[in-house]
């Protein structure tokens, strides 16, 4: 079975609010066996949200809407879905519902506006769906061959309600699917490679006529491998749970998860695994590393803290970086990056230390170091001076503030794995200075 999703307020349409409704919608209808096909958004305009239901559900088999069922003027769902299933009826009023809400305001010490009555009120052949997270019920019918549903807009009472009402009865009945049950999916995450490299390791496995199907997708510097099978049942499992292992085989050693995981947990198990330690030197990344590090769960068992180092006096007085250093090659260098390493390995007693030092921008670029250069420190207990690597990054300041912190703890990976040196890594640039080389 086919579905589509149709998210509905001009606050999606204008960009002043992110729609993460129909991400998760899509997931959770593939877990009861159906596939999304469209995702469409509309603004809080009566006529176009009737048009949008009654295009979608003429093609597909299940239609869910989100948003629109509050008791504001701009509120247009019930009326545009009346215009398309009772065309040229009044809406309908559920006087158990309107009961409800009475109660529901009278607990909370508040008579009941009068602009809530609309909230009890629906087509005459669809029925309410219960919202014990809020004011705004449901509604679930048909259109012809197509469920409906509609669903509030916040996420606290969108998702109780398509759990409770809405994946029991797609679930119940296999979502329509020979054979039911979930078809399986995978995603397989890695950093450091390109997207078009990536898609090109990959080969034949991202041909769009083969089961199971294998995509790519780029955000925040992740190349993703999203992997789905073409139905439900064992056999769909045991091909998608061997298209995982071909990816990984393929994008092997920049893949460094599954599903939700992500780089810090991967590192995080490496450590945790090997029994070892880890501290933080930061400057341009301001922090973010060591929150990317303690964002994970458990993280205290291997992370013992860090320095943020962001001006050059700090990184002296706390790392030991000697002012003779600072002067001479300056606070973005791959001899200031060995230091701050080299420095936060020593007071910490930690195993492994990361340090990073760069220009994020926008602005306090040069010639020699130019906004997104970045240097990469690794030291190590008993492994020398430190080894550092350099970048160029590309993007704004967030960007390149995001991609130095993923990229410092990929360089700790690969060492962990004895990856090798000449390993490179995305955006990796040849900078060498000659009293720092790795």
């Amino acid at each position: 079975m086919k579905a589509a999703i149709l998210s509905i307020g001009d606050e999606l349409t204008l960009g002043q609010c992110v729609d993460t409704n129909s991400a998760w919608l899509a997931g959770r209808l593939l877990q009861v066996g159906v596939e999304t096909i469209e995702h469409c958004t509309v603004t809080d305009d009566r006529a176009a949200i009737a048009r949008a239901i009654g295009d979608l559900a003429s093609r597909v088999g299940v239609l869910l809407l989100t948003g629109g069922l509050g008791p504001t003027p701009d509120d247009l769902t019930r009326e545009a879905l009346g215009d398309v299933v009772t065309p040229g009826e009044p809406l309908a009023t559920d006087e158990p519902a309107l009961r409800r809400l009475g109660r529901l305001f009278a607990r909370r010490g508040r008579p009941m506006p009068p602009s809530n009555r609309a909230q009890a009120m629906h087509p005459s052949t669809m029925q309410l769906m219960g919202n014990p997270h809020g004011t705004a019920p449901g509604l679930s019918g048909r259109h012809g061959d197509c469920l409906i549903y509609a669903l509030p807009g916040p996420p606290s009472e969108m998702r109780p309600m398509f759990i409770r009402h809405v994946a029991r009865v797609l679930g119940a009945a296999g979502g329509g699917v020979t054979g039911a049950g979930s078809i399986p999916t995978a995603a397989v995450h890695a950093f450091g490679l390109g997207e078009s490299a990536a898609a090109e390791q990959l080969g034949d496995l991202v041909a769009r006529d083969r089961v199971p199907l294998v995509a790519t997708t780029f955000s925040e510097s992740i190349v993703t491998a999203r992997i789905r099978g073409g139905s439900a049942g064992r056999g769909a499992e045991a091909a998608v749970a061997k298209a995982v292992d071909l990816v990984e085989e393929r994008w092997w050693p920049y893949c460094f998860g599954r599903n939700g995981q992500t780089l810090a947990q991967a590192v995080g198990e490496r450590l945790r695994q090997a029994e070892r330690t880890l501290v933080t030197a930061e400057s341009c990344t301001g922090g973010l590393l060591g929150k990317l590090i303690v964002d994970v769960p458990g993280s205290s068992e291997y992370y013992l803290g860090g320095w943020v180092t962001y001006c050059d006096d700090l990184k002296s007085v706390c790392l030991g970086v000697p002012p003779a250093v600072l002067a001479e090659h300056g606070a973005v260098s791959q001899m200031t990056a060995r230091r701050m390493a080299e420095g936060a390995l020593a007071a910490a007693g930690a195993d492994y230390a990361l340090a990073v030092t760069g220009v994020a921008g926008p602005e306090g670029g040069t010639p020699q170091n130019p906004v997104g250069r970045v240097h990469v420190g690794l030291a190590r207990k008993g492994g020398g001076p430190a080894a550092v690597r350099s970048f160029d990054f590309p993007g704004d300041r967030a960007s390149v503030r995001d991609r130095s912190a993923r990229s410092a703890l990929q360089v700790l990976r690969f060492a962990l794995l004895e990856i090798a040196d000449d390993v490179a890594l995305l955006w990796e640039a040849p900078v060498r200075d000659s009293a720092a080389v790795c």
